[in-house]
């Protein structure tokens, strides 16, 4: 049998890396290495002498699409043969009905897979890849579905697989690290880590890092429980898989499916501070110095978090500016926001001492944005208070543009990436996001939209790429441009992996086609953004 390694040696990563995928890999024996018989499927018989042929890949013709539907079908009714009505809707059922329909942003939910797949663990995970490598049908994977490109987390006509029931959350004996499973929201992992004391780097919102002295999510991870191409459950750390390790750090989902992460834990109190304020334009100038000051002492004290947005209250408000401010432990006057603190004449404050998982759930704001279209736009400059003030006038001079837009909640918001942050992304190997410490502190800015009526779709992503050239085209005259994109904040137009840096791309292109030589999470699953080019190509 030419995949005859044993699932024990794959977990424990005993892989040779210079032959990861035999150039002879057979889709049908790894699946009854699964203990799925593909001869034994009625839906599949006719295709287990099938390798690497196409048929059920993006269609180009009539012909090509029922053919793609057929094969799709026919993977949908093999998943429910092999694991049970419970772990697959498909369209004629509420529970799909509901699962669409739950999706944070509209583009999401108008797209309609042909069925949906919820693993309950990583051999299940296995077998849906190599079902899809057979069938050559597409795929996405949904955790929380918190992404405003469309395809981000689900597809059109083939199989989104659903991470729901996989929510496990473990604390190690030590308390030294926490392993989690992806199908929980950020809400779940922190309540759970309560009552040992612990948390984790991780989003600052209970539906999708607030430390800069521990650096980005990413740099926290220990390891990843990863489910490849060929199906192999590995291990990837900094000693086994390096170069995979690295490239997850930052490279997107063109790697593989993540099924468990292992993360720093970090010992805490059960309670921090932070909350909401809302000033008025008043106050605009004297935030966004406190911004920029504490983007710059960031040194002096890594436990405060702050964004700073500016949006509109609507017609009874007009201009007005949101902060978020946190501190990692339960002080409300630390030294190092008395700059914020004595701004006075907020018009809503919301600060003060609370758990971090009811903190989370008061950033993420009430859920009347939930269902609406989604849109953001990115970039990055060196972190300046000229630069800032530029983003946030210019926002403000091109909005009336847009305001008449159905739903309108339109939003620019400035972040810093410290330097504390740049340097913990050398740890352990590096990532591949190409910051250097040498160029930071960096602001990071983002433009928000949210609106109801797809006619609206180009003018107000022109607004959002208005703003974005207009700022950037200042900071590139300053000489104070940076060329990274969060891939978070960016939207399906830009090019997120370039930014790394050719070098970087280049390194990252070369991991992919080592461990996925095929290239099924570059082409099977076809969304989100790839190593190369935009996932919605130029706007």
């Amino acid at each position: 049998m030419k995949y005859a390694v044993s699932f024990a040696a794959l977990v424990a990563g005993a892989v040779s890396q210079a032959t990861f995928e035999p150039a002879d890999f057979n889709v049908t024996e790894a699946l009854l290495d699964n203990g799925v018989n593909v001869s034994a499927i009625p839906e599949l018989a006719p295709l287990a002498e099938r390798s690497l042929l196409s048929g059920c890949s993006i269609a180009v013709s009539t012909r090509l699409y029922d053919l793609s539907s057929k094969l799709t079908n026919r993977q949908c009714n093999s998943l429910k043969l092999i694991f049970g009505d419970d772990q697959v809707e498909t369209r004629s059922e509420s529970a799909y009905s509901a699962f669409v329909g739950a999706y944070w942003s509209a583009q999401q939910r108008q797209l309609s897979p042909q069925c949906v797949f919820k693993p309950k663990k990583a051999l299940d995970i296995s077998t849906s890849i190599l079902l899809a490598r057979l069938t050559q049908c597409p795929f996405a994977a949904k955790s929380g579905g918190h992404s405003a490109v469309a395809g981000g987390s689900n597809i059109e006509g083939g199989i989104t697989i659903s991470f729901e029931n996989m929510s496990k959350t473990t604390v190690s004996s030590d308390k030294k690290s926490v392993s989690f499973e992806p199908g929980q929201t950020w809400y779940d992992v922190y309540t759970a880590l309560e009552k040992d004391n612990v948390t984790i780097i991780g989003g600052r919102v209970s539906r999708i890092g607030a430390y800069h002295e521990y650096g980005l999510a990413c740099d926290n991870v220990l390891a990843y429980e990863l489910v490849t191409a060929s199906g192999l459950i590995i291990n990837v750390s900094e000693k086994s898989f390096p170069d995979l390790y690295w490239a997850l750090r930052g490279g997107g989902n063109n790697f593989g499916l993540v099924t468990k992460f292992t993360v720093n834990a970090i010992p805490r109190a059960p309670t921090m501070w932070g909350g909401m304020r809302t000033h008025l334009p008043t106050n605009f100038t004297a935030l966004t110095k406190a911004y920029y000051n504490l983007g710059m002492n960031a040194n002096k004290d890594g436990k405060a978090h702050q964004i700073l947005s500016f949006g509109w209250g609507r017609p009874n408000l007009g201009p007005v500016a949101q902060l978020e401010l946190e501190y990692s432990d339960p002080v409300a006057d630390a030294p190092v926001l008395a700059e914020y603190n004595s701004i006075k004449g907020a018009i809503a404050d919301g600060t003060g001492v609370k758990s971090l998982s009811t903190l989370t759930s008061i950033l993420a704001g009430p859920a009347t944005g939930n269902g609406l279209r989604q849109g953001f736009w990115t970039w990055t400059t060196t972190l300046d208070l000229e630069m800032a003030n530029t983003a946030r006038d210019i926002f403000f001079e091109e909005l009336p543009s847009i305001m008449d837009a159905a739903a309108i909640i339109p939003a620019l918001s400035l972040q810093v990436i410290t330097e504390p942050i740049i340097e913990q992304s050398a740890k352990r190997g590096g990532n591949p996001l190409g910051l250097d410490p040498k160029e930071g502190p960096l602001m990071l800015a983002l433009v928000s939209l949210k609106w109801s009526d797809p006619a609206d779709d180009e003018r107000l992503n022109t607004f959002a790429r208005r703003v974005q050239d207009r700022s950037s085209a200042a900071a590139k005259a300053a000489g104070k441009m940076n060329d990274y994109l969060y891939m978070n904040y960016a939207s399906p137009y830009q090019n997120v992996v370039a930014g790394y840096g050719a070098a970087n791309q280049a390194k990252l292109k070369t991991i992919s086609k080592k461990y996925d030589p095929t290239g099924v999470f570059e082409t099977l699953q076809p969304g989100y953004f790839k190593l190369d080019g935009t996932p919605s190509g130029e706007f």
